[in-house]
């Protein structure tokens, strides 16, 4: 055998501990480099295929420890090798598979959501990943892994019946929480065949019931991004106009500030709207109403509820149906446009200061989105 081979797999047997961690994040990768629409029906299937794979994976795992798992031998008793070894890497498997799963539904919740509220979701994701890494030899690791399993189906579920219903909103979320549940519920009836339920209350259940309550605070809360919603581009414009193929935004700040979406910094002279341009992914078929609403920051009294604007969104196009809104009346200052569901969830934000105009105005620029 090549030398640098045996080092090679005495180096993995080194750091076995770290397999599910080095399986979970190639999941990572491997998916990132596929992920596209929420919608795609493919990336549904695969979804679903893979949480059915860890389903299986964990029942088995769960049987085998008590001797329960019926597993392919000849006729004198004997497992075959190739299956023996290939059961050996089921922990990485079901950790790949889990890391691709998770990889999907934290991209799409980042771009749903604002910072804040994609922070605390990756916060949530975290503190499992680590708990799962440190656990302490009292905990049944069946515990963190089911926590994980739990998280993916209830994120998928909420994903599939919004899509299937064509909007968002307390009802098709509740229907979500409904729909996991069953198909959890079904999955341990399917384990009490064989295990003390005693052990699935605690190694199953408890953990699915753990996620689904902090899943409805984080939505109570308006934490939860609101999927399958996604802002693909947010601006502020001194004019936007609808033209052939699509809308014609005027810019008219310095070329220099390249990190600005539009004229944040928005030197008005007399009579100049301010317009704010947005770009909402949303699946086919989905039809809803956003609210797009206006801040402004009085030095005094702090932020301003400010005004709420209708915009109707209907889902289909790969870059955003797209809309704006624009206001007349307005004070100088710092002001902010925040993207809201109609249940006050906010998908995206733009913060911008408005102040008179100057030298630095520019000749208009126009591009079209």
């Amino acid at each position: 055998m090549h030398p640098a081979f045996v080092s090679a797999k005495e180096f993995v047997h080194k750091h076995k501990k770290w397999e599910p961690l080095v399986f979970f994040i190639a999941g990572f990768a491997f998916d990132a480099m596929l992920l596209h629409r929420i919608d795609d029906p493919l990336m549904l299937i695969h979804q679903a295929v893979y949480l059915s794979l860890c389903a299986f994976i964990i029942a088995w795992d769960l049987f085998g420890e008590v001797d329960r798992a019926e597993v392919p031998a000849d006729s004198q008793g004997r497992i075959p090798k190739l299956f023996a070894k290939l059961w050996s890497y089921r922990e990485g498997v079901l950790h790949f598979m889990l890391g691709t799963l998770l990889n999907v539904y934290t991209i799409f919740y980042f771009k749903s959501g604002t910072i804040l509220s994609s922070l605390i979701f990756l916060a949530l994701l975290a503190s499992l990943l680590f708990v799962n890494e440190v656990r302490p030899k009292q905990v049944p690791k069946h515990i963190l892994r089911n926590a994980l399993f739990a998280l993916c189906l209830i994120s998928y579920l909420n994903v599939i019946v919004s899509i299937a219903a064509g909007s968002i909103g307390l009802l098709v979320f509740i229907g979500a929480l409904v729909c996991a549940t069953a198909l959890h519920f079904g999955f341990t009836a399917f384990l009490k065949r064989k295990l003390d339920p005693a052990k699935i209350r605690l190694q199953v259940q408890a953990p699915f019931v753990a996620i689904l309550v902090i899943y409805a605070l984080l939505y109570v809360t308006k934490v939860l991004p609101p999927v399958p919603l996604s802002v693909k581009h947010i601006g502020i414009y001194h004019g936007v106009t609808r033209v052939e193929g699509g809308y014609q935004l005027e810019e008219r700040g310095p070329e220099w500030r390249f990190w600005e979406s539009g004229d944040q910094t928005f030197e008005a002279n007399g009579g100049d709207k301010v317009y704010c341009f947005v770009q909402v992914f949303a699946p086919h078929g989905f039809r809803d109403q956003l609210k797009v609403r206006w801040r402004y920051h009085d030095p005094v009294h702090g932020w301003t509820a400010g005004d709420a604007i209708p915009l109707s969104v209907s889902g289909g196009r790969d870059e955003g149906f797209r809309g704006f809104t624009s206001k007349a009346n307005y004070t100088m200052g710092d002001w902010r446009v925040q993207v809201e569901t109609s249940d006050g969830r906010e998908i995206g934000r733009i913060s911008l200061t408005i102040k008179p105009g100057g030298s630095t105005l520019q000749s208009p620029r126009f591009i079209v989105k």
